[in-house]
């Protein structure tokens, strides 16, 4: 990008931050704190039919692994296929409901498993195996063998109904544990994940401990920093949730909530946190989150502003290994750069710190190129879109990515046997051009 072609430096006082009217922060404060309606039962639900009339495209044939049956049951292959019928006069005639297998987990496992199309067939299903002997806290298919709560709440998500009435189904009727551990997670992080206000609410309230964590370290609050779409915070605050809680890599739900939260939402978690917080509190990177503000390429100027002039955020701090600053972080994203109150006035370019060291501000080293953009592929571990470089699991069936700041941790943020190799976007490949080294693998 040529000089003439470089965005206008921002100075403060060019940022202007648009009032909000007292009505709507109350509002907002409102459908945070406000108790949410109880969860929808079984009695809610439309059992016979798909819940928005689906019908399956006749010229899409039905997948094939459903007819795959081989070494199955015949009220296993019943509850596969989807055939409610055909399982009730099964289990009628005396066949087992308890059976397991590695492969499907347990025949409740199974009918959690049915498409999308068939939802409205999971519940009479699972009622009907449960009630027949099926254990409801088996383990699922190996390898992972996610439990069959954690398993409704992270598949159920196209229609919010069936997940909370099946939810309550199992803590209710079944007597399922809401604090077991499954794979890595629980399932009140999942539910603070999905941004399930209602399900959070609900777990709280039969028992889930809102500080337990997955096996980063991370907690429901990590997940549930405030926006438009996610407003379960309260609850958790209400709970009794540690909102300074730092995960195996030092990252509080403030370095979250820095990165990921809008201008109008920071001010909301950050008046939330105990008195006495540390505005400048480093991970174990030595990334403040004024630093993760910065490198999140949909952040807003103003709420890089907000953070250094409102609450405080130093601007001085750089990170352990000596390569980056937040205005580094700002100009390496290309759509913050230019932001002047990231830097100190010339006069005041030399300061002594906390620990009695004379630093001074060198404006070199805070000068990078822009980072080069990707297609919003964020980072599977820190939920931040970054620019390059950016690194995918070759290993893995599903998406992964590690931004560049994550991936020094790769081999406890993934499959330590898994390889991550730089990722090139289709548009870009004619760019990359020759076969280099830095295009191989990288085993982690």
């Amino acid at each position: 990008m040529s000089e003439s072609e470089s965005p206008k430096p921002h100075d403060a006082d060019d940022i202007i931050e648009p009032e909000i009217l007292l009505h709507i922060r109350q509002l907002e404060l409102k459908l945070i704190f406000d108790t949410p309606p109880d969860l929808a039962t079984s009695k809610d639900l439309i059992l016979d039919r798909h819940p928005w009339g689906f019908k399956w495209w006749p010229g899409n044939p039905e997948p094939e692994e459903r007819y795959n049956t081989t070494g199955l049951t015949p009220l296993a292959c019943a509850i596969k296929q989807g055939k409610v019928e055909e399982a009730q006069r099964l289990v009628k005639e005396g066949a087992r409901a308890d059976v397991y297998g590695p492969e499907f987990g347990s025949l409740a496992h199974m009918a959690v498993a049915l498409s999308y199309e068939e939802i409205h067939k999971i519940f009479p299903l699972l009622k009907l195996v449960i009630e027949a002997g099926a254990d409801a806290s088996a383990p699922g298919p190996a390898p992972e063998r996610e439990s069959l709560l954690c398993m409704v709440i992270r598949t159920l998500n196209l229609h919010s109904d069936y997940r909370h009435a099946i939810c309550r189904y199992l803590i209710e009727d079944s007597g399922v544990d809401v604090n077991k551990r499954s794979q890595s997670t629980y399932p009140i992080i999942l539910a603070a994940e999905l941004a399930d206000r209602k399900l959070v609410h609900y777990l709280i309230q039969h028992g889930a401990k809102v500080d337990i964590s997955d096996h980063h370290g991370l907690r429901a609050v990590h997940y549930a920093v405030p926006s438009a779409s996610n407003r379960c915070i309260g609850l958790l605050i209400k709970a009794g949730a540690d909102l300074l809680s730092p995960d195996n890599y030092g990252r509080t739900p403030l370095h979250f909530a820095a990165s990921i939260c809008c201008w109008d939402f920071i001010r909301i978690f950050l008046d939330f946190l105990p008195e006495g917080y540390d505005i400048n509190v480093r991970d174990n990177d030595g990334w403040t989150p004024l630093m993760w503000a910065c490198k999140n390429t949909r952040s807003e100027p103003l709420k890089i502003k907000i953070l250094v002039e409102d609450y405080g955020a130093d601007i001085w701090p750089v990170s352990y290994n000596g390569d980056w600053s937040a205005l580094k972080l700002a100009n390496f994203t290309g759509e913050l750069k230019g932001l002047r109150f990231l830097e100190p006035p010339k006069g005041q370019r030399e300061i002594t710190s906390e620990t009695g060291i004379r630093l001074i501000w060198d404006p070199e080293f805070h000068k990078t190129p822009p980072g080069g953009h990707h297609n919003f592929n964020s980072c599977s571990n820190c939920r931040v879109l970054t620019p390059r470089p950016l690194y995918n699991c070759v290993d893995c069936s599903e998406r992964f990515f590690l931004c560049f700041k994550c991936f020094g941790n790769c081999k406890d943020m993934h499959d330590p046997d898994h390889r991550l190799e730089e990722h090139v976007e289709p548009e870009m490949s004619d760019y990359s051009g020759s076969d280099s080294e830095s295009d191989d693998p990288i085993d982690i």
